[in-house]
């Protein structure tokens, strides 16, 4: 059934209702480098939506901040459309129609209107029409969620997108409540289908029981397929429509893109957002898809009351700064009105200056490919051997990124198929806690090693799965438990609760760190905190306790100091250094034939979830810059300043040596190797 406000047409008339396509000449990719994303998720309880729209406001905006392109809401999770809908459901109180006060400004400006639009989450229709739901484990009917094999798709949600291109002329959708709202579905259908295909008699109910995780395989082979399915029929439908599903093909979907989506997109969440988008962005940025990410514009206090800390310049450049140095797009959510008009209260003036720093930066950065250093594995067998749903992201995994980062190592984050076309270009791989690898690829990385790449295995339950190569002697299983950690070496011990695995090292071994059970270095255990041992021409160095939690919680300086110092052992010549602060994060791109680190200044009270907001940071110490870079560069300089920086270079070891003043908030080194 198709749905016209809140009455059913039969399915029947549906089909007589064509839907011409509108063209219009524009590029297949529409720029995406720096933009802005408006929604509210329109619901029963919104009255005269359109009412208070002022174009004078956003015209002075969009005059004031000159972004690529523009978002807005169409329908959020509630399921009510934000515009006078023929198609879906709406709150059927308008005073003028949003979307089409949103393009009239936008069309004035040539620029890209693009709509928010939340697909599986979906209150309202499956609510109304129960068929279409999701169905659990135990019978029941989820009421908020499609099943993707249901008529959600093919009855509301595309028709109601082509009634939007063909109303508004809108240039592309940003699909929201898709991949991170699935969940295992026991619909009749989906059923059939997996054990059609599977050969099995009954479908598991839980985890443990046979075939379980083919089912959750089964369930994720049917979200692609749906996604490929509404992709493919909006870009038949109008050829140079973009399309992105929030979140595919991220951290939360740790698979190749292989469906014909137009750009990649997350939202990063309100709090410790600085870390959260240097996360996200390591991400997406190998996956060889265009990019961005959106930053919330303010630390919701109380979502639902609309209670909102908006964030300062500062954060947001911060935030842009780890999304640009990864080669990506930056844009910033704002809410509208709950009549869908623009919000007065948008400091203007802080995103002029944003974009401004944006775009200093965007002939740097746009679509720079990152240089490989340092892999965080991220094992897609250890991910789904942990993930009881379809999709989502490990929560161990950020903060172990951030732990790297903390140190000024240049990090990719490695899904296997990423491993698989590119290990050997990576010098150190890092396993972060991970208990489940392919067995392909755990023994091409021994052989790599072996060749002479470094290992760092982090974790009780990881350094398990690599317990015949570490030189160790494992003593019972590992467990949970509080003690302290370090060494003289380390500048002390600091407390820890966290699982750890006993490990005495065998006479060969090298040590660093040891577990004490009091603060006394005359009192420490045989057991060792981490250890280094050769293989073959490499090194393989492994931590025996669990970093996730206590990094997150207490980010003591002796976590840093342990990961540094196995680090600097079995990787002891990076391509780059940064040396004279440990509040910098770098990145290592390739823009051209230009060679570029990204010094990114994290300070700030970001990972204090008391602090909404904060205007200053402080700069960081002057650093000194060595890339081992084996022809000495034509020139050096600062950007997006384009000052000259005075260098020298060793022409035996192939390093430059730079002094690079203090970074403000995010500086470019840029090794400059042919005439301009």
């Amino acid at each position: 059934m198709i749905l016209k406000e809140n009455i059913l047409i039969p399915l029947a008339i549906c089909m007589l209702y064509v839907f011409p396509t509108y063209s219009q000449e524009m590029p297949r990719r529409v720029d995406r480098f720096f933009g802005f994303h408006f929604d509210f998720h329109a619901s029963a309880n919104d009255k005269e939506i359109g009412k208070y729209f002022e174009a004078s406001t956003l015209e002075d905006f969009l005059m004031r901040t000159k972004p690529d392109f523009i978002q807005i809401d169409s329908k959020g999770h509630p399921g009510y459309s934000s515009y006078p809908t023929e198609v879906g459901y709406s709150s059927g109180s308008f005073f003028g129609d949003p979307i089409r006060q949103w393009r009239d400004v936008t069309a004035r400006f040539n620029l890209p209107l693009y709509v928010h639009y939340s697909s599986i989450w979906d209150d309202k229709a499956i609510g109304t029409n129960p068929e279409w739901g999701r169905i659990n484990a135990d019978g029941s009917v989820d009421l908020t969620k499609a099943s993707v094999l249901g008529g959600y798709p093919q009855e509301l949600m595309v028709p109601q997108i082509k009634e939007i291109i063909n109303r508004y002329e809108i240039d592309g959708i940003w699909i929201d409540g898709d991949c991170w709202s699935t969940g295992l579905d026991y619909s009749p259908n989906v059923v059939a289908g997996f054990l059609e295909s599977s050969g099995m008699a009954e479908v598991p109910r839980s985890a443990g029981e046979p075939g379980f995780s083919s089912w959750q395989d089964y369930n994720r082979r049917i979200f692609r397929d749906y996604l490929r399915g509404y992709v493919d029929e909006l870009h038949r439908f109008m050829p140079t429509f973009q399309v992105a599903s929030n979140w595919a093909y991220s951290s939360m979907m740790p698979e190749p893109v292989d469906t014909d989506v137009d750009f990649l997109s997350g939202d990063v969440s309100g709090r410790n957002s600085i870390y959260s988008a240097a996360f996200q962005s390591r991400c997406l940025a190998l996956q060889g898809k265009p990019w961005d990410l959106m930053a919330w514009g303010f630390v919701p206090m109380d979502f639902s009351g609309g209670i909102h800390s908006p964030k300062s310049a500062v954060q947001l450049k911060q935030e842009a700064a780890e999304v640009l140095a990864m080669g990506g797009g930056f844009q910033v959510y704002f809410q509208q009105n709950r009549d869908a008009s623009f919000q007065t209260t948008i400091d203007v003036d802080a995103m002029a200056d944003l974009a401004a720093f944006c775009r200093a930066r965007q002939p740097f950065t746009e679509n720079a490919r990152t240089i490989p250093q340092v892999a965080l594995w991220y094992s897609v067998a250890g991910w789904k051997k942990h993930n009881m749903g379809v999709y989502g992201w490990p929560s161990h995994l950020e903060s172990l990124t951030s732990l790297l980062l903390d140190g000024q190592h240049v990090v990719d984050i490695t899904m296997d198929h990423h491993l698989q076309d590119n290990l050997e270009a990576y010098p150190l791989i890092v396993i972060p806690e991970w208990d489940n690898f392919d067995d392909v690829l755990k023994k091409r990385l021994l052989d790599h090693v072996a060749n002479g790449a470094s290992l760092l295995v982090i974790g009780a339950k990881a350094t398990r799965e690599f317990e015949p190569w570490l030189g160790v002697t494992f003593e019972g299983p590992d467990k949970e438990e509080q003690f302290n950690i370090g060494s003289a070496v380390l500048g002390g011990v600091t407390g820890i609760r966290t699982r750890w695995q006993r490990a005495i090292a065998q006479p060969t071994t090298q040590t660093v760190g040891h577990i004490y059970h009091q603060r006394d270095y005359r009192f420490a255990t045989p057991y060792v905190a981490a250890s280094i041992t050769p293989l073959g021409a490499g090194k393989i160095a492994a931590v025996y306790f669990d970093l996730t939690a206590p990094y997150k919680g207490s980010r003591h300086p002796v976590y840093n100091r342990l990961i540094n110092t196995l680090i600097q052992n079995i990787f002891p010549n990076p391509k780059l250094q940064v040396i004279g602060s440990d509040k910098i994060h770098t990145t290592l791109t390739y823009k051209d034939s230009d060679i570029l680190v990204n010094l990114i200044n994290a300070d700030g009270p970001h990972v204090n979830d008391q602090v909404m907001a904060y205007d200053h940071i402080a700069p960081s110490a002057p650093l000194s810059v060595r890339l081992k870079i084996n022809r000495k560069p034509r020139r050096v300089l600062l950007q997006p300043e384009n000052r000259p920086l005075k260098y020298g270079y060793d022409r035996e070891s192939g390093i430059v040596t730079v002094a690079v003043p203090a970074v403000a908030i995010h500086s470019i080194v840029q090794f400059v190797n042919e005439e301009k």
